[in-house]
């Protein structure tokens, strides 16, 4: 399943993603999330089945009040925001915010540490949202290091294959 979606060994290991085969996951690939202390703070539980009734099945605890892959981040870099942590795979510096909406730590932590460009990478069906989101982020400190990407239809992000800077597009004020 994961060789098929285009996820190479050097990812598998460098995300630590793994699988579970008993348990109320069983079935289901799994991406886990570490903070700066190196903790588990969140995963996703993804079934690779596609007749399933729930794709994801993920924990209790609120995603809001955590970042994503945290632990990865590297501040002083570039930071795309992808809506799941598959799209984030293959995005260097990525943060998987977990759907269409930004939490307000993640845009805190944006506003206060970002040094690079932050660049918006939503599915193509989220293209409303990720215009909201530009003129959320593009104020303040970071008034102009806001990027948008937009994807064609029948694209995602992981079949640009390092060609994402031909979907950049330019919102004027």
């Amino acid at each position: 399943y994961l060789y098929n979606r285009g996820i190479s060994d050097y990812m598998i290991e460098k995300y630590q993603i793994g699988f579970c085969d008993d348990g109320s996951h069983s079935g289901r690939i799994i991406i886990p999330s570490y903070d700066l202390k190196g903790e588990l703070n969140y995963y996703i539980g993804r079934s690779w089945d596609p007749h399933t009734r729930a794709k994801y099945r993920n924990p209790e605890s609120e995603k809001e009040k955590i970042i994503f892959w945290e632990s990865l981040i590297d501040w002083n870099k570039d930071i795309y925001l992808v809506e799941g942590a598959f799209d984030g795979i293959f995005l260097e510096n990525s943060i998987p915010m977990l759907g269409k909406h930004m939490s307000e730590l993640l845009f805190e932590s944006l506003y206060n540490k970002a040094k690079g460009d932050i660049i918006i990478c939503l599915d193509a069906d989220a293209w409303v949202n990720g215009v909201k989101l530009y003129h959320e982020l593009n104020g303040g400190v970071l008034w102009g290091r806001i990027k948008i990407v937009k994807l064609p239809d029948d694209k995602d992000v992981c079949d640009l294959k390092g060609e994402i800077n031909d979907y950049y597009i330019e919102i004027r004020d």
